[in-house]
């Protein structure tokens, strides 16, 4: 087991008050979990919300949260012009909040995208 990876960015583009991935593995960048915590209004201001994670050419995953049509869709892969290894889109709930302040956590493993939780619940899977 080699060292941890863990970087966090305090507001990295607009409506995200901070975000942070946690790989456990230097050598298997494909698993881990990226955090990303909006700000207040966020979702009723920002559509959609963009959150990316690159470094190229060995990794990139993109977080799009589209509050219009109540999706969020998460994208895993290198980054190097190749398409994604994994994409996953899943529901918001209908009840959503938009102006509260929401986490999501989004959970990869072995290049592939897991989970995504908003405020700690699993978001539903939308088969693609």
């Amino acid at each position: 087991m080699m060292a941890e990876i863990i970087s966090k960015e305090q507001k990295p583009v607009p409506g995200i008050d901070c975000s942070e991935i946690r790989i456990p593995d230097e050598e298997n960048l494909g698993t881990g979990t990226f955090t990303i915590l909006l700000e207040h209004d966020a979702m009723p201001k920002i559509n959609p919300i963009v959150s990316a994670i690159i470094n190229e050419p060995i990794f990139q995953l993109l977080v799009n949260i589209d509050s219009e049509v109540k999706e969020v869709t998460a994208l895993i892969g290198k980054a190097d012009n190749t398409p994604p290894i994994s994409r996953e889109v899943f529901i918001l709930p209908e009840n959503i909040k938009l102006p509260d302040a929401h986490k999501f956590e989004i959970t990869f493993k072995d290049w592939e995208i897991k989970d995504v939780m908003m405020n700690g619940d699993n978001l539903e899977r939308i088969p693609v």
